[in-house]
């Protein structure tokens, strides 16, 4: 049986990891103002970061709509049994919803959506996994009881610059509360199975940067690891220093795709692991 794996921009993967593992990436769209692109594909991670810091026009995003999703489909259908499509947490985006009524309407071949409950390489690493999986001739069956077991040792760890951008978003609803607190301090926020919480409050943001290393030093059960910036390499870069002097494994810096970059603003930096 030939199982196609499908996930959406947002996870950040690697091009070279897309291709190797096959994965079928579905944009999302980000707006500046009338001009709308689709993510990392008409506009590149750089030429989206100079426009964000210029700030003339605040970008927005928007979810693949269920037809960008029976195009693709039905295009893999071509060539595959069933299609495992795996997306951003449902929480935070209607791409998950978008993918489900996409799925409604193929006949084949079998598609079949999982809420990943996480965001970037949150996704990108469950999108990995399976790939993975798949590739060794797992069953779907066998996929999803394997994701399922594998999506709650999935975290992700950032903290932004700007919480104004959050703020704005209206992704998190805790920001609201603490947005005029958080003006003077810097959150660390964790992400896991489709909730995003308050973890710390930090003064300035390279201590917030530091803590999230600290954070990471401290755990004895890292399994995988990944660091994430958002027009952030530098710091992304001394983060990856200082782990890697904690952890042998291969580190990847990634910078977050634009449809990430719009609600975390420039600065944000995070690390998304797997625990044993």
């Amino acid at each position: 049986m030939r199982i196609r794996i499908v996930t959406d921009s947002t996870a950040d993967l690697p091009p070279g990891w897309i291709t190797e593992e096959e994965i079928t990436v579905v944009p999302v769209y980000v707006r500046f103002g009338e001009e709308v692109y689709r993510d990392n594909v008409e506009i590149s991670r750089e030429a989206f970061y100079k426009r964000l810091r210029a700030g003339e026009v605040l970008p927005q995003t928007a979810a693949p709509s269920a037809g960008d999703f029976e195009v693709i489909y039905r295009q893999l259908g071509e060539e595959a049994d069933v299609i495992l499509s795996i997306h951003v947490a449902s929480a935070f985006s209607a791409v998950c919803n978008a993918a489900h009524l996409a799925a409604q309407t193929v006949m084949r071949p079998r598609v079949y959506v999982f809420d990943s409950g996480q965001v970037s390489m949150g996704l990108g690493w469950q999108v990995r996994y399976a790939a993975r999986w798949a590739r060794e001739g797992l069953s779907l069956e066998e996929i999803l009881r394997h994701l399922q077991t594998l999506r709650p040792r999935v975290r992700l760890l950032a903290t932004v610059e700007d919480v104004n951008y959050l703020h704005r978003s209206g992704r998190i609803g805790w920001i609201r509360a603490f947005a005029a607190a958080l003006l003077h301090l810097k959150p660390l926020i964790e992400v896991h199975e489709g909730r995003a919480v308050l973890l710390e409050r930090v003064r300035t943001w390279h201590r917030a940067v530091e803590r999230i290393g600290e954070i990471a030093a401290q755990r004895t059960d890292l399994e995988a690891l990944a660091i994430l910036h958002a027009d952030a390499r530098d710091a992304a870069q001394d983060l990856a220093r200082h782990l890697q002097k904690r952890w042998t494994m291969e580190i990847p810096i990634l910078q977050a795709c634009p449809a990430i970059g719009a609600h975390v603003g420039p600065g944000a930096v995070g690390i998304a692991w797997v625990e044993r």
